[in-house]
């Protein structure tokens, strides 16, 4: 029995961010956005830029959270810029 084949999908994890975004849902934005951020093991070199891109989205996604925590922020910088960029990823394959 082979173990199972863990596929690391770059659309359907900027849709699930895109998801969270639109419901408002801060946990589940959160925890998504954190997952995006997860190295995965080795990939062919266009699903790795495209991760490469969704780890820095998501990361500068959460840099702005915790400064709006610390009342640092008094709104989402770059959110159309990001929001974009999901879009694009969520859009693509792999």
């Amino acid at each position: 029995m082979t173990a199972p084949t863990l596929v690391y999908d770059s659309a359907r994890a900027a849709s699930r961010i895109l998801v969270a975004c639109q419901a408002g849902n801060l946990p589940d934005l959160e925890w998504e956005l954190v997952q995006a951020c997860l190295p995965p093991p080795a990939l062919p070199p266009d699903s790795a830029e495209r991760w490469e891109l969704l780890d820095a989205v998501a990361s500068q996604m959460l840099a702005t959270l915790a400064r709006m925590r610390r009342r640092s922020a008094d709104g989402f910088e770059g959110a159309e810029v990001q929001l974009g960029l999901l879009r694009h990823l969520a859009g693509g394959s792999g």
